[in-house]
């Protein structure tokens, strides 16, 4: 099942609005509520105003998954209201856990390394190159969370094994791992750039205990990408 791109685009621009309405009662409850009426079919609105009043929290951008899949189940009409809260109660959990490692433990504070060396060699070019980065990453998930969530319905969760999650985080992990370690060498200690390199694979052993050597490789080109850049 595909969702019709008015239909998309309506619920892409509720869910920037998921985190609106928190409360000690329901956290984002009521933002998810929004989230589902704002998508919903008329006839539908009544029933999901009266079942979904509850308890809601997950990661803001991966709302977007559980948003997509409850859709698809009302519009299928095969599940009962019991299996959608079911469902909606055990994929609030998996996705908060999965976009807390992804977006707030990997992603952010590579990212933000990255662009802290930018900005002492470029100025504004470092911040800018962080807001673009990774609204480009947060974006991506918001809008075809909505969509892979209304394809695949409550098999949405099994999408966290995909390599959109593990790549991404293991990547980025190294890649935090080397930022930090030139960010150090640059700022801090004061050596030469040559010492990036065995000081980064120190913070990798030290963050990454279990690291391929494919990845390690991975992270020695990158510090050698930004001695030259240096």
């Amino acid at each position: 099942m595909r969702i019709g791109f008015a239909r998309l685009l309506k619920i892409i621009l509720s869910s920037f609005f998921i985190q609106t309405s928190w409360s000690f009662f329901s956290m984002q409850g009521l933002g998810f509520l929004f989230n589902l009426i704002s998508g919903a079919k008329k006839d539908q609105r009544n029933q999901i105003m009266k079942t979904h009043k509850e308890f809601f929290n997950t990661h803001p951008y991966m709302a977007s998954y559980i948003i997509g899949a409850t859709l698809r189940a009302y519009d299928e009409e095969k599940k009962s209201l019991d299996e959608i809260k079911k469902f909606i109660t055990i994929a609030q959990t998996s996705f908060a856990s999965a976009g807390d490692l992804l977006f707030w433990r990997t992603i952010r504070p590579a990212l933000l390394l990255f662009s802290v060396i930018l900005a002492l060699k470029t100025g504004v070019t470092g911040p800018l190159t962080f807001l673009i980065v990774y609204n480009i990453f947060h974006l991506y998930h918001r809008i075809q969370g909505i969509r892979d969530g209304y394809q695949l319905g409550a098999d949405v969760i099994f999408i966290l094994r995909s390599k959109r999650f593990t790549m991404t985080q293991k990547i980025f992990e190294v890649c935090g791992a080397a930022f930090c370690g030139a960010l150090i060498s640059l700022i801090s200690l004061q050596v030469n750039y040559l010492a990036v390199i065995p000081l980064t694979l120190l913070f990798i052993l030290l963050l990454m205990k279990r690291v391929s050597s494919v990845f390690i490789i991975l992270a020695v080109l990158l510090l050698l990408i930004i001695i030259v850049m240096v």
